[in-house]
Parts: structure tokens; C-alpha cells; sequence
């Protein structure tokens, strides 16, 4: 049992390995080891000693684009196994969590923290925020994949001591998976980018970007995905939304609206990734869309395609 465990937490460990590599988390320190400065108020439930240490799966630091002077310090949990989530896991939840919202409370006053804030000093990011990463991941294919919707409303520990922590699962981490992977698939004449939405948080900041190849943490746990994607030759621009609802009037009246909103001082193409889309039953209500947004100021270019795959192949890889 002892052998089979550390071999499915070896998958888990390059499965989620290869995927940070996908979005662009590249460079990042894995098997960490922390000091606890909390032994007593962190000890195991089933140990008999105080706890000494903290490990860290993966650790990750950048520059935050959606942010202004702030550095991201990333602290991730990859929690991977054969067999099904559980049909109700607030309990296994709350364990993974409570062990994840511990290691970011001691890398707060780490050794590993401060000398990473360091690297920093003269790039003038002035701040920094820990964040926890839960990949909660299963190799079972035919368990509910979609994990976060159960546990959405728990009532959490109090006394955890964290400000964020994003939780991915096998639906979102296969939602960010195909969007990527069929763009890169698709486009390959094309320099793709994950697109950074600018808000009263990062206008500041003149050395943060309005485009790149890192995908903000942030985004792990969105439900839309905003890339640029711009032709080698001619540097056309096209902005692409890749949404995880499925297409509906509704959903492609809102990705219309946001889409122009956002991108009208760069471009008028769009590209809508749906995980569904059929041409044959939603090509009359996208042609409504357009037609009810279309104005004589500008002219909308739309594509929507849909997008598959298996983010779990990246074992193989």
C-alpha cells in the first residue's frame, strides 16, 4: 500500500508538474521544506509528536500582472489519487485545506520567504501576497469531476490563518488544459498570450503588461480565460475568450459585451471556445447575437468553436 501511494503521489507530482509548464509557471522549486513555528498548534491529529517542518510540494514567485508592485509568492498542494472523489468531501476537503492554510501560515515566516522577497527589492514591487494553490486532482475517469461545486458553501476553520487559497480540480484544471491546448493546436502560425484585464488595481504599475506568457494565479479559478492572439506575419490581433459555460444566447451575449468592451482599442476579431458548440443547433442564435450587437461604428469579426480534451495525458508526456 505504502509503494502504491508514493507511486500515484509521483503521477501527481509531474502530472501537475507539466501542466505549470503549459501556463507558463516555468522555473518554479518543488520539494520544499519549511520550518513549523507552530508545532504544538499544528501537530497531526494521529502524531504523538509536535509537528517540526512543513513540506511543500511546489513553490512559484512572480511579479503579479493583475496587481500593482506586488509579488506573488505561491505556495502549492498537489493532493492526487486513483481512486474517485468522495460523493460527499467536505471532510477530505477540509483536511487538504487545513494542511495547505498551515504551510502558507509558517512560509509567512520562513527563511524561503524572505529570501525570495529579497530577489526582489530593487524591482519596485513593494508588497507581497502569499497565496495557496490546492490541486485536488483524480485519475478516475468516471467520478464527478466537478468537486468545487460540493464544497462551495463549507464553513471553514476559523482558526486557519490564510487570506487566499484557490482549489483546482479535475473540471477546471480540464477547462484551462483544452482552452490552452487548442489554441496552441490551432494557431500554431500565431504567438498566443494570456491576456491581463486592466482595472483599478494594476494601472498603476508601468512595468506590468497588458499581455504575456504567465498565466496569473488568479486565473486558476476563473471561469472565463482571455488570450491575445496575434498572426506572426501580418500581427493582427484577435482576442479569444475561452468560457467553461456552455454556449447559450445568454452566455454568448455576455462574451460579446465583454469581449468589445475590453478590446476595442486593439482589435474587432473575436475568437468564443465553448466546451460545446454545434453549428448545426447554435449557428442561428450566435447570428442573432451579432446581428442585435453589430453598430455602423464597428464591425464585429466572430468565430466560436468548441474544445476537448484530456488534461490527465500529461503523464505520458
Amino acid at each position: 500500500m505504502g509503494e502504491l501511494s508514493r507511486k500515484i503521489g509521483e503521477k501527481g507530482e509531474k502530472l501537475v508538474s507539466e501542466f505549470l509548464t503549459i501556463i507558463g509557471w516555468d522555473n518554479f522549486l518543488d520539494d520544499e521544506s519549511i520550518s513549523c513555528h507552530f508545532p504544538e498548534k499544528h501537530k497531526r491529529a494521529s502524531a504523538k509528536k509536535n509537528r517540526t517542518t512543513h513540506g511543500i510540494d511546489v513553490f512559484h514567485s512572480f511579479r503579479s500582472q493583475l496587481q500593482d508592485y506586488t509579488l506573488e509568492n505561491i505556495v502549492l498542494s498537489v493532493k492526487y489519487t486513483n481512486d474517485p472523489y468522495p460523493a460527499n468531501p467536505s471532510s477530505k476537503f477540509k483536511e487538504h485545506l487545513k494542511d495547505l492554510a498551515q504551510t502558507v501560515e509558517c512560509f509567512m515566516k520562513s527563511d524561503l520567504r524572505s529570501s525570495n522577497n529579497e530577489d526582489y527589492e530593487m524591482s519596485g514591487i513593494n508588497k507581497a501576497s502569499d497565496v495557496g494553490v490546492l490541486f485536488w486532482l483524480s485519475n478516475h475517469k468516471e467520478s464527478d469531476q466537478d468537486v468545487i461545486s460540493k464544497i462551495a458553501n463549507i464553513n471553514l476553520d476559523k482558526s486557519l490563518n490564510f487570506s487566499t487559497v484557490h482549489v483546482v480540480d479535475n473540471s477546471r484544471a480540464a477547462f484551462i488544459y483544452d482552452s490552452v491546448n487548442y489554441i496552441r493546436n490551432n494557431y500554431r502560425n500565431y504567438e498566443c498570450y494570456f491576456h491581463y484585464a486592466f482595472s483599478s488595481s494594476n494601472f498603476k504599475d508601468p512595468d506590468i503588461d497588458k499581455f504575456g506568457s504567465i498565466m496569473p494565479v488568479e486565473y486558476l479559478t476563473s471561469n472565463l480565460l482571455p488570450f491575445r492572439i496575434i498572426d506572426k506575419q501580418t500581427k493582427k490581433v484577435s482576442f479569444c475568450l475561452s468560457s467553461r459555460e456552455n454556449f447559450s444566447e445568454e452566455a454568448i451575449n455576455r462574451l460579446l459585451y465583454l469581449a468589445s468592451d475590453v478590446s476595442q482599442d486593439f482589435t474587432g476579431d473575436f475568437i468564443f471556445l465553448f466546451p460545446e458548440y454545434d453549428p448545426l443547433k447554435h449557428d442561428p442564435i450566435l447570428k442573432r447575437a451579432k446581428r442585435l450587437k453589430k453598430d455602423t461604428k464597428s464591425s464585429l469579426n466572430v468565430v466560436v468553436k468548441s474544445y476537448s480534451s484530456d488534461f490527465r495525458n500529461l503523464i505520458n508526456e
